[in-house]
């Protein structure tokens, strides 16, 4: 049985009352009786370890018996990409299972509008992606990283770009729309290089026309998933000339977290640790056994493509993230998106990082 986790009672019991207590205290955030992930702040009383004593395992376990979740499915979102391995590994070796979890992966092409219409109750996604939906109202707890990665700022290869300072008022091209996980990517990477949104002129493309813009000179630099980019690379048509997932200003950030419904993360927090823990355990996994990951990931399905290939992207990451390290990924991106103006300016970081980000204590699964 699980080692309670010091300190556990009063997080539990935290969780619960601030859910109860907040009424939206964060600048643009609101309620919506309707909606299964709206507004409310999670974690402000954030305990140190510590601060109370133990639960007994037999406390825990009636404590989860006791939530809703122990009595039906939980569903998982996932949406067939490389990122989310250590979603489909959580439930083909068992380690949801092992935490006494009864859980379903549901497909979700857009694992957060899933979450908010309540089809599913908690998936992974991109911190890029997901911070400026919560400060607009979406409910979503961030509980644990997943791993590094995962993006690129590609050119062609013999084109004379070899930075962005040589695409200074040309136009990058980005997926997904702007204000989008990429669009927001490339915020962040002009700004490590000392450039401001209005240097480029920025054009939204479908990822897979990419290639296809950069060779009719629509586009001088195309920002994508690594997923899209590292085919390119290595067919010699394309080259990085910045990425999150090897420069080192990025190389060591997490980029995809577990996201878990604010309602579910309230009505069931044990349920809640479970289920990270679980995903916790398969992302280290992933980072011992990438080649192993690989082939059940092909053999059931979940992604398509060849076994080589999909080794290429997952030794590009690094799935052995640490709570330190994704609290400090989340923290920096919520600093400069607001710097950056990607959320607004006027919310109140240091309240909202409380909120988005409620840390389980997991090191102990290194052991």
């Amino acid at each position: 049985m699980r080692k309670p986790q010091r300190g556990l009672v009063f997080r539990l019991t935290a969780v619960l009352l601030a859910g109860a207590l907040l009424a939206g205290s964060l600048t643009g955030c609101a309620s919506n009786q309707g909606a299964p992930a709206q507004s409310s702040q999670v974690g402000t009383e954030q305990p140190q370890p510590g601060e109370s004593a133990n639960l007994t395992p037999e406390q825990y376990e009636a404590a989860y018996q006791a939530e809703p979740a122990a009595k039906r499915v939980i569903h998982i979102g996932y949406n067939g990409g490389l990122c989310q391995a250590p979603i489909a590994i959580a439930q083909e070796k068992g380690f949801f299972e092992a935490e006494g979890l009864n859980t379903e992966l549901t497909r979700a092409e857009d694992t957060r509008d899933a979450i908010v219409g309540g089809k599913i109750d908690t998936s992974a996604g991109m911190v890029a992606g997901w911070l400026k939906p919560i400060t607009s109202g979406v409910d979503l707890v961030f509980t644990v990283g997943l791993h590094t990665g995962c993006a690129s700022a590609i050119a062609l290869a013999d084109s004379p770009i070899n930075s962005f300072a040589d695409a200074k008022g040309k136009v990058v091209a980005i997926n997904g729309g702007i204000g989008g996980i990429y669009h927001n990517i490339a915020y962040r990477l002009i700004a490590h290089d000392g450039y401001v949104p209005g240097d480029f002129t920025w054009k939204d493309f479908p990822a897979e026309q990419a290639l296809q813009v950069l060779q009719k000179g629509e586009a001088s630099i195309a920002v994508l998933a690594d997923q899209l980019a590292e085919k390119w690379v290595q067919e010699g048509l394309v080259k990085r000339i910045r990425s999150t997932t090897l420069d080192e200003d990025f190389k060591n950030e997490t980029c995809c977290v577990l996201g878990i419904s604010g309602d579910f993360i309230r009505e069931n927090p044990v349920t809640a640790e479970k289920i990270t823990r679980a995903i916790y355990k398969a992302s280290l996994w992933v980072e011992e056994n990438k080649e192993e990951t690989a082939q059940i990931l092909l053999d059931n399905k979940h992604i398509s493509g060849s076994v080589d290939y999909a080794m290429d992207l997952l030794k590009l990451y690094n799935y052995n993230v640490t709570n330190d390290g994704t609290e400090k990924s989340i923290y920096d991106s919520i600093d400069e998106y607001k710097a950056l103006g990607v959320i607004d300016q006027n919310l109140d970081a240091e309240t909202f990082k409380k909120q988005v980000w409620h840390r389980f204590e997991l090191e102990d699964l290194k052991n």
